[in-house]
């Protein structure tokens, strides 16, 4: 089975695509952010774009979300967010 790779934060463990080949959203929440496609960029009070999401994940200390899915033992995050082309090393 294929992986996918998350838009915010570049985990590539992803079951599902976060959108589908029309664009919808498939509502696949990634382990290690959190963010839910169709939920979080689409919420009725307060939607917020992939990049508005990152950043305050980050800012908030890139927590890892599971509390099922453990963490890997050599997770990097500057590494994970470079599969997205996103540099933390600024």
């Amino acid at each position: 089975m294929s992986k996918y790779i998350c838009a915010v934060c570049g985990y590539n463990e992803l079951n599902y695509p976060q959108w589908d080949k029309h664009g919808f959203p498939t509502h696949e929440i990634c382990n290690c952010c959190g963010f839910e496609s169709g939920f979080d960029d689409d919420a009725k009070d307060i939607p917020e774009s992939i990049e508005e999401y990152r950043i305050r994940w980050l800012s908030e200390g890139a927590n890892w979300f599971s509390s099922s899915k453990t963490k890997p033992l050599n997770w990097n995050l500057a590494i994970q967010l470079k599969r997205i082309n996103v540099d933390i090393s600024k």
